[in-house]
């Protein structure tokens, strides 16, 4: 079977977009080409060019003399991000509910048991992670490709937004919360509880996000 190689510079650029998403890197961080060359063990060629890739993503920004820093979150694009989410979310939600909880959906069972388990140690990190594995898992189950796609492409996208949701201790009850009713409606099969639900919990996580009032972080163009 082939594999396609990958370059050096999508090697780097994988790596630094990685980070960036996870908040490994935070807005404002210094993006240093010998730097990163070092730590990669490539030249400062192909790191080049994977910034400026990032650039053109919106993930990094290029000043004269300063060469490239992470770029601050705009909530402009979260808003625009999270009413695509709304849109189209509850539709995977509510094809899973229809199906319920069977052999083939069972990892979302085993993600809620982590989930419990870990907001029970009151483990913020781990509770994130689970959150962003249920987000997923529903995505990944969907039978509609297109849909799948498109969700996977935005929730990419979103996962900056995360540690900033999990400031605030409310935040993190009220996301946990409502994903255990979400997944009762999902395996009581009640298809339009579901969807109602879905619904109504992406489209309170933007006001999450915009409520952290971090100028350091965040444009509000």
């Amino acid at each position: 079977m082939y594999v396609e190689k990958k370059s050096l510079a999508t090697i780097v650029y994988d790596s630094l977009k990685h980070k960036i998403l996870n908040n490994e890197l935070l807005p404002g961080d210094r993006l240093i080409e010998i730097e990163i060359a070092k730590e990669l063990g490539v030249s400062r060629t192909p790191v080049r060019e994977a910034l400026f890739k990032l650039s053109k993503e919106g993930l990094a920004e290029n000043f004269p003399r300063k060469s490239f820093i992470v770029s601050k979150i705009s909530l402009a694009d979260a808003k625009d991000l999270y009413d695509v989410r709304a849109a189209l979310e509850p539709l995977t939600i509510r094809e899973l509910a229809k199906e319920g909880i069977t052999e083939r959906t069972e990892i979302l069972s085993d993600i809620i048991k982590d989930m419990k388990d870990a907001y029970s140690e009151k483990n913020l990190t781990a509770i994130n992670s689970e959150v962003i594995k249920w987000g997923r898992a529903i995505i990944e189950l969907s039978h509609n490709q297109i849909l799948k796609k498109t969700l996977l492409e935005v929730n990419e996208r979103l996962y900056r937004f995360a540690n900033f949701i999990f400031r605030d201790p409310k935040n993190v009850k009220s996301v946990y919360s409502t994903i255990m009713d979400l997944y009762e409606a999902i395996e009581a099969k009640d298809s339009t509880k579901a969807f109602n639900i879905s619904y109504e919990y992406v489209s309170g996580i933007y006001p999450m996000v915009r409520n952290q009032n971090d100028y350091r972080s965040f444009k509000y163009e």
